[in-house]
């Protein structure tokens, strides 16, 4: 009778153990298939966000591209206001050249002579073409020539140079870079179309450098500048850089129209612009947003309507450079 029972009762084990065993396995492959699921869900996932990325980076890029088709005109007179110069001035040199060409000729020919009264003859002749070319002021205006040419070559090479950091598309790879020195060669390149409407104040005190890319902060500042040129006739622009120990701030202030508290809270928004149909797209400063979240930074905005805006743009220090000064 008792080895009855202990039968019974192993019987009763043995099939709660089969039947635990059976649930343990079900749920090993439920859970093992919800795991392949996932994977899968995973892996759509990242390629959704390469997509993504990739599509920021073109619309990045699209956006960068428009702005420069907007300032061209400008770029373009910038660029030729020194090169006319330049062509002038090398005309006038070509005939300085010519001037002395022949002085050394006559020079040439005076010293050269065997019979005095020959040398007295080209002597003669040598101060009279001294006299009639002017060759003292062509002497003098030659070294403001050159001075004046180098400095149109270098004003188009600052230009391209500004052109080529702005227009190039960025690698994955942060750099080292001066945020003043971005902001002069952005102002050089927005120069024509803002100076009839503004007046730019650079307030730039020395700040540390940041890691970046070079030409999409050079895009926030560009939209920004040609927002407040947008936002007034004729005002001024203070532009300031400090130091704020582990973080460096970039504002700029001015005097425009100013924005409602609506438009305010809306002006980072995609797609969102107070401009008419055809004169903009609504995503500059949304551009601008993420552009400066990227660099783990902040971008924010005070305006007061009739009184001005101001734009805040605040970037962490290259904390590698911080310590090895």
């Amino acid at each position: 009778m008792e080895l009855s029972v202990l039968e019974r009762k192993l019987a009763r084990e043995k099939a709660r153990r089969q039947k635990a065993e059976q649930l343990l396995e079900d749920k090993s492959r439920e859970l093992y298939l919800s795991y392949q699921t996932l994977q899968e869900s995973h892996d759509k996932l990242g390629e959704a966000m390469q997509e993504v990325k990739s599509q920021q980076r073109q619309l990045v890029q699209s956006e960068k591209m428009a702005s420069l088709g907007t300032m061209s005109a400008g770029v373009a007179h910038e660029i030729n206001n020194p090169l006319a110069f330049i062509f002038s001035n090398v005309n006038s040199l070509a005939h300085a050249i010519e001037q002395f060409g022949k002085y050394h000729q006559l020079v040439t020919e005076m010293v050269s002579a065997d019979a005095s009264d020959s040398r007295d003859q080209n002597a003669a002749e040598l101060l009279k073409y001294i006299a009639d070319a002017d060759l003292d002021y062509l002497f003098e205006d030659c070294g403001d020539l050159i001075s004046e040419t180098s400095d149109g070559i270098q004003r188009v090479k600052n230009i391209v140079a500004g052109l080529q950091a702005f227009a190039r598309s960025d690698t994955g790879q942060m750099e080292d870079l001066d945020v003043i020195e971005s902001l002069t060669n952005t102002l050089k390149l927005a120069n024509n179309q803002i100076k009839f409407t503004m007046k730019v104040v650079e307030d730039f005190q020395p700040i540390p450098q940041v890691s970046g890319f070079p030409g999409k902060l050079s895009q926030v500042f560009l939209n920004l500048i040609v927002n407040a040129s947008q936002a007034m006739e004729e005002g001024e622009l203070i532009i300031a850089t400090r130091d704020l120990g582990d973080t460096v701030s970039i504002s700029f202030t001015d005097n425009g129209s100013g924005m409602t508290e609506e438009t305010v809270d809306s002006v980072f928004t995609p797609f969102f612009t107070t401009k008419p149909v055809g004169k903009g797209t609504g995503l500059g400063l949304s551009i601008s947003h993420g552009i400066v979240a990227e660099h783990n930074g902040e971008i924010s905005v005070t305006s007061e309507v009739g009184v001005g805006t101001c734009f805040t743009v605040v970037l962490p220090v290259n904390s590698q450079l911080q310590q090895a000064a």
